[in-house]
C-alpha cells in the first residue's frame, strides 16, 4: 500500500478523569476509529478513511502499562466498528472500497492477536449482547449508485448466522439509513435509529427481543448513538 506522505498518522490520548489533564499519548494508524479493551491491551481499528484510495488496513495494539504499541495486525482496508466477545475474540468491520471490495467482518484472536476468519457479511453498526451479535449494514457502492441494507444476527458461541434479518415482522421497511444499534442490556429491546435523507429530522425504532416492533419517536438529525441509564429524569 502506497503511503500519502502528507498524511498524519492518528494517536491515543489518555486522559486523567479527575484533573482532566492528558498523562499519555501514543501514535497508531491513519484515522483511528473504535477501540476495545482485554487483558492488558488496548485495540485501536484504523480505517485512513481520508486517504482514499490508500486506506490503513490494521489493528494497533497498546500495552496499556507501557502505553506503547506492541504489535500491529494487518486485517483488511477501511476498519471501523470493533466488538469483543466472552471468547476473546474481536469482531472488527471493514467498510471495503465501495467499489470492487465489498465490506466484511474480521475476526481476531486476541490470545495470538492474529487474524482466524471472517464472517462474510457487511456491518456499518454492530452491537453485541450476550453471544447475539446484531449487525446492521448500509453497503454503499459507487458503482451501482445505490445502498443495500441488512439486519443480521450472529451468534459468536456457536459461530453461526441466527438470522439473515433480526426485524422479523416486516417493519425494517420502514426504515431508509439504518444508522445507530442498540439492544437494552436489561430488557433485550433492539433499537435501531434511522438517518433518513441526514438532514432532516430521523427516527428512532423500538422492538421486542423477538425482532417485532414496539414503538417509535422522531428524533434529532442523524441519529447515532445510545445510552441506557437506570436514573429518573422525573
Amino acid at each position: 500500500m502506497q503511503l500519502d506522505p502528507n498524511a498524519r498518522p492518528g494517536k491515543v490520548v489518555e486522559i486523567d478523569t479527575e484533573t482532566l489533564q492528558i498523562t499519555r499519548e501514543v501514535v497508531v494508524g491513519y484515522q483511528p476509529e473504535e477501540m476495545v479493551v482485554t487483558d492488558g491491551k488496548l485495540y485501536v481499528a484504523n480505517s485512513g478513511g481520508y486517504r482514499y484510495p490508500n486506506y490503513d488496513t490494521t489493528i494497533s495494539v497498546i500495552d496499556l502499562e507501557s502505553f506503547e504499541v506492541v504489535n500491529t495486525i494487518d486485517v483488511a482496508i477501511n476498519l471501523h466498528r470493533m466488538e469483543l466477545d466472552r471468547y476473546g475474540r474481536i469482531y472488527v468491520s471493514s467498510r471495503g472500497d465501495y467499489y470492487d471490495i465489498g465490506a466484511d467482518v474480521y475476526v481476531v484472536d486476541t490470545r495470538t492477536d492474529e487474524v482466524i476468519g471472517n464472517l462474510g457479511i457487511p456491518a456499518s453498526e454492530m452491537c453485541l449482547s450476550g453471544d447475539s451479535l446484531y449487525m446492521t449494514a448500509v453497503e454503499w457502492s459507487y458503482v451501482t449508485g445505490s445502498n443495500t441494507v441488512s439486519y443480521t444476527l450472529y451468534d459468536v458461541k456457536r459461530e453461526e448466522v441466527v438470522s439473515d434479518n433480526f426485524i422479523t415482522d416486516g417493519t425494517d421497511k420502514l426504515i431508509k439509513i439504518p444508522y445507530g444499534l442498540a439492544v437494552n442490556p436489561e430488557t433485550k429491546e433492539i433499537y435501531v435509529s434511522d438517518a433518513r435523507d441526514y438532514v432532516t429530522p430521523g427516527t428512532l425504532y423500538c422492538f421486542d427481543p423477538d425482532g417485532c416492533l414496539k414503538w417509535q419517536v422522531t428524533t434529532g438529525d442523524i441519529p447515532a448513538h445510545f445510552a441506557f441509564t437506570t436514573e429518573s429524569f422525573q
